[in-house]
C-alpha cells in the first residue's frame, strides 16, 4: 500500500476510536439515569463505561503508534496537541568521510 492509503486508514482508525469513546460517554449518562432507578445496575453500567473509555483510549493510542511506524503526513491536529503523532522531518544521516591512505 502507498503512504496515502495508509494515512486514510489511520484516520479511519482514529474516527473509530473516537466513536468508541463517544459510546462510553453515552454509557456514563445512561448510568447516571439508571442510578436513580436501580443503584446496583447504575454502578455496573458506570464500571462498564469506564472499561469502554479505557479501551477506546488504548485503541486511539495504538493507532497513533501504528501511524508513527508507517510515517507520513496527518491532518489530525488532536494528535499534535496530545503528543501522540507529530510528523517529523526526514532524518539525514551524515556518513563519515573515508580517510585516504598515506603514501610513504
Amino acid at each position: 500500500m502507498n503512504s496515502g492509503m495508509n494515512g486514510v486508514l489511520c484516520e479511519v482508525g482514529y474516527l473509530l476510536a473516537l466513536v468508541v469513546i463517544g459510546l462510553s460517554f453515552l454509557g456514563f449518562m445512561l448510568a447516571m439515569m439508571m442510578d436513580e432507578i436501580n443503584k446496583r445496575k447504575g454502578i455496573v453500567m458506570y464500571i462498564l463505561s469506564i472499561i469502554l473509555l479505557l479501551l477506546g483510549g488504548y485503541y486511539y493510542y495504538t493507532v497513533g503508534q501504528w501511524q508513527k511506524l508507517i510515517g507520513g503526513p496527518s491532518i489530525n491536529k488532536l494528535n499534535y496537541y496530545l503528543y501522540i503523532y507529530r510528523e517529523q522531518p526526514a532524518i539525514q544521516q551524515i556518513l563519515p568521510i573515508p580517510q585516504q591512505p598515506e603514501n610513504q
